[in-house]
C-alpha cells in the first residue's frame, strides 16, 4: 500500500477504460481524415508506393541502409525464396551527437562511408546490389524511390535536409564519396521494413505492423480507393500507408491526460507540442518521465525522506533502461537498491522502492494503453474479420510486462468482429527493406 500523497500524484498517470476508448475513437477519425486529404489531420497518414507484401518467394542478395535512431545499421541479405530462412550479415555503427545536429551533408557521408566499409569488408564493392534504404522519419513519399522529409523525431534536428528528397541525397553522396555499382531500390520508413518482415514470416493475414522503440508509429496495407488525396491515379489495388500517429495530440486531442510532468518534458525537446505520442510511449522518453516524477516525489518528501539527491535532479540520469531492470528484476528491492546507490540517495528504504516500482509500473501501462488505443483504432478502420499485428521495437524486446500490458488493453478496445493476434516482429525493419526491395525489382517499379 502506497501513501495517499503518493497515489494521488500517481493517479494522474492511469487512464480509465472510458478515456481509453474516447482515444480509440478520436484516433480512428484523424485516421479517415489523414486519407481524404493532405494537412487534413494531426495523422498524416502518408502513402509509401509500396503496393504489395512479400509472399515469401523472393530470392537474391540484397543491401540495407537502415537509420531509426541513433544507430546506424548496415545489412546484407541473402533471401532464398519461400520455406528458407535468409542468411544475414549486418553492422551497427553508432552516429556522433554532432551528426544527428549537423548538416545533411555531414549525415549522408557519415552514412555512405559506413557502407562504404561494410562493402569492402566483404568484397562486395563492385557487386551489382540493390539496396533497401530504411530512413525512420516522417517524409511525404513520392514514390518507391523519393521521399521528401518533412520533419525530425528521435533526437535528430539536421535543418537543411527538411523538404529534401533524402533518397537524392544518398544518391548524391554514393556518387561524390564511393565507387560502387549499387543501387537504391526503395526507401521506406522503418514500420513499412517491419511489417514486410512480419508478413514474409506471418502471412498474408499480418497487414499491420508497430514500432514501440525510441517513438512510436505504424503501417498498415490499405485499399488504394480509400486514399483520396493520391494526386495522380494508383494502379494497384493496395498500398502500404504509414500512419505517423506520433503526431496525434499537436491539436490538444491529448490535453486532458498530460500531467505536469509530460508538459515539463514537452517545453524542453527540440520540437515542441509535436510528437506528443512519442513523449507519452516511447522509450526515449519514459525514463526522463519516472526521473521528473522522482525528484518531486522527493522535494514533496514522500520519497527517500526527502534527503536531497543531486543526480535525480539532473536530466537523463533515470534512462528507461532502469525501468526494464526494475519491473524485470526477480527481486524488486535488490534491482531498486541498486540503482539508487548509483544514484547516490543517501539512505532508502523498501517502502521507497515499492514506490519507484509503482512509478516505473504505471508509466510503461499508460505507455501501453496509447499504443493499444491506436492499434484498436486501426483494427476498426480495417474492418478485417482476421488480422495479424506485428509488433517490434525496443519496448517490446527488451520491457518484461509491456507485450501483456498492450494485449491486456488492446482488448478493451478491438473490435467484437475481428479475431486479432499480436506476433513478435522484433528487428524486422532492416529484413523488411530487402524483402520491399526484391518485389520492387519483381514489379517493374
Amino acid at each position: 500500500m502506497l501513501p495517499d500523497d503518493v497515489r494521488e500524484v500517481l493517479d494522474a498517470f492511469i487512464i480509465s477504460d472510458d478515456k481509453l476508448n474516447e482515444i480509440s475513437q478520436k484516433i480512428e477519425e484523424e485516421m479517415v481524415a489523414g486519407l481524404e486529404k493532405k494537412d487534413g489531420s494531426s495523422i498524416a497518414m502518408l502513402p509509401s508506393f509500396v503496393p504489395e507484401l512479400p509472399d515469401g518467394s523472393e530470392a537474391g542478395q540484397y543491401a540495407v541502409i537502415d537509420l531509426s535512431g541513433k544507430n546506424l545499421r548496415i545489412m546484407l541479405l541473402t533471401l532464398k525464396g519461400t520455406g528458407c530462412e535468409p542468411d544475414t550479415i549486418s553492422n551497427n555503427y553508432i552516429l556522433p551527437s554532432t551528426v544527428m545536429k549537423g548538416t545533411g551533408d555531414q549525415l549522408f557521408t557519415f552514412i555512405v562511408n559506413c557502407l562504404h566499409k561494410f562493402l569492402k569488408q566483404f568484397d562486395l564493392l563492385e557487386a551489382n546490389l540493390s539496396i533497401g534504404f530504411v530512413f525512420s522519419y516522417p517524409c511525404e513519399q513520392l514514390s518507391i524511390r523519393s521521399a521528401k522529409l518533412l520533419w525530425w523525431t528521435k533526437g535528430f534536428d539536421i535543418k537543411d535536409c527538411l523538404q529534401k528528397d533524402v533518397c537524392k541525397l544518398l544518391e548524391d553522396a554514393l556518387e561524390l564519396n564511393m565507387s560502387t555499382r549499387a543501387q537504391i531500390k526503395a526507401v521506406m520508413n522503418d514500420t513499412v521494413g517491419q511489417l514486410a518482415a512480419a508478413a514474409h514470416r506471418y502471412g498474408p493475414e499480418c497487414t499491420i505492423g508497430v514500432v514501440i522503440g525510441y517513438g512510436c508509429n505504424s503501417s498498415y496495407l490499405e485499399k488504394t480507393e480509400r486514399i483520396k488525396k493520391l494526386d495522380s491515379p494508383y494502379p494497384h489495388k493496395e498500398m502500404v500507408v504509414v500512419t505517423e500517429w506520433e503526431e496525434f495530440g499537436a491539436n490538444g486531442e491529448l490535453e486532458d491526460i498530460l500531467t505536469p510532468f509530460d508538459k515539463e518534458i514537452d517545453a524542453a525537446s527540440v520540437h515542441q507540442g509535436k510528437q506528443m505520442v512519442d513523449k507519452l510511449t516511447g522509450a526515449l522518453y519514459l525514463g526522463e518521465v519516472c526521473r521528473r516524477v522522482l525528484a518531486q516525489l522527493v522535494l514533496d518528501r514522500l520519497l527517500f525522506d526527502g534527503q536531497e539527491c543531486e543526480k535525480l535532479d539532473e536530466p537523463d540520469n533515470f534512462p528507461t533502461k532502469y525501468i526494464l531492470e526494475i519491473l524485470g528484476a526477480a527481486d524488486t528491492n535488490k534491482a531498486c537498491r541498486r540503482i539508487c546507490d548509483e544514484l547516490e540517495v543517501p539512505s532508502h528504504s523498501s517502502q521507497d522502492y515499492a514506490i519507484i516500482h509503482e512509478v516505473c509500473h504505471l508509466i510503461s501501462l499508460r505507455s501501453a494503453c496509447i499504443v493499444a488505443s491506436a492499434i484498436g483504432a486501426l483494427l476498426r478502420h480495417l474492418g478485417s474479420s482476421r488480422v495479424k499485428i506485428g509488433v517490434g521495437g525496443a519496448l517490446v524486446q527488451f520491457h518484461p510486462t509491456y507485450m501483456g500490458m498492450l494485449k491486456e488493453k488492446l482488448a478493451l478496445v478491438a473490435p467484437l468482429t475481428c479475431h486479432w493476434e499480436v506476433v513478435n516482429a522484433d528487428e524486422g525493419s532492416a529484413r523488411g527493406a530487402a524483402l520491399i526491395a526484391a518485389v520492387a525489382e519483381k514489379l517493374n517499379l
